[in-house]
């Protein structure tokens, strides 16, 4: 299974750490570590620099996205969206400043979901900490590096 954890970065931020992903990235991994020292002020920082995640919008703008596309059975409960689609599963949790995709089988449509989370809000900085890597969903700058 592979999980990604994404986050929707304000404007300003956005902008100015476009071409420096790896700062946002060591911010975000500090935040992870809860008995860090540091943990309260690290947790204000991450709530300033992110937005809220709009999850009716969100689920909405993703249902959709899936609605017209063959084979694929999209469930939805809550803050938890479900895509299927021959052996693949992408489920997708939305909390206050922060999604979480968990995926199985081929990346297909884990592909899909982050393509279509790309076209809802530019904005998003993926990270998966299984294998270290992160970057923008959609670059800020020109030179825009693959994520993977």
């Amino acid at each position: 299974m592979r999980t990604y954890e994404l986050y929707s970065i304000k404007e300003p931020f956005w902008t100015h750490y476009g071409a420096r992903p790896e700062m946002i990235a060591g911010l975000l991994k500090e935040y992870k570590h809860k008995e860090h020292v540091y943990y309260k002020e690290i947790e204000k920082q991450v709530r300033y620099i992110t937005n809220l995640v709009p999850v009716l919008e969100v689920r909405e703008y993703l249902r959709d996205g899936f609605a017209g596309l063959p084979r694929f059975r999209v469930f939805m409960r809550g803050s938890l969206l479900v895509c299927q689609q021959n052996g693949s599963e992408a489920a997708l949790c939305m909390n206050d400043h922060l999604m979480i995709l968990h995926a199985n089988g081929p990346y297909k449509i884990e592909h899909l979901v982050l393509k279509l989370l790309a076209t809802y809000d530019s904005r998003y900085f993926i990270t998966n900490s299984e294998n270290g890597h992160y970057n923008w969903l959609k670059s800020p700058v020109e030179d825009q590096r693959k994520f993977g």
